[in-house]
């Protein structure tokens, strides 16, 4: 599946919505799952390596499906790190591509899943209308 131009864009705009929208959101990207960044929106003032990011998130979300799945079949719906100086939450977007979000670290847990969630539902759309054309 290609990913054109229009839906690059439409991801952009996915992502500067939780960035700018959303409490104590300060950074998404969108990754495939072999790690390729599609879009993203890092803090300007970050030194973090969006490529790596990319990968990293991407073998994460892969190994926490292979860690839930010692316990059941489902495979993961979001792997949650956190430490004093931040959150990062990682979703899949179907078995496609994968969400990150970095947030700071009083952001609203719960809110940060409800609406990575949202996110990575909007986004899986916009996967397969393109698969469909």
């Amino acid at each position: 599946m290609g990913v054109t131009t229009e839906i690059t864009h439409s991801m952009g705009r996915v992502i500067d919505h939780l960035v700018d929208q959303i409490p104590g959101v300060v950074g998404a990207l969108v990754s495939s799952t072999d790690g390729f960044v599609l879009a993203s929106h890092l803090p300007a003032e970050s030194s973090t390596d969006t490529a790596g990011m990319g990968a990293m998130t991407s073998a994460a979300i892969a190994l926490s499906n292979r860690l839930v799945g010692t316990v059941g079949e489902s495979p993961a719906t979001v792997c949650h790190h956190r430490s004093d100086d931040g959150q990062v939450l990682i979703l899949p977007i179907a078995h496609l591509a994968v969400l990150t979000i970095l947030a700071t670290p009083d952001a609203d847990a719960a809110q940060l899943t409800l609406v990575g969630r949202e996110a990575s539902a909007g986004l899986q759309r916009l996967f397969r209308g393109a698969a469909s054309v």
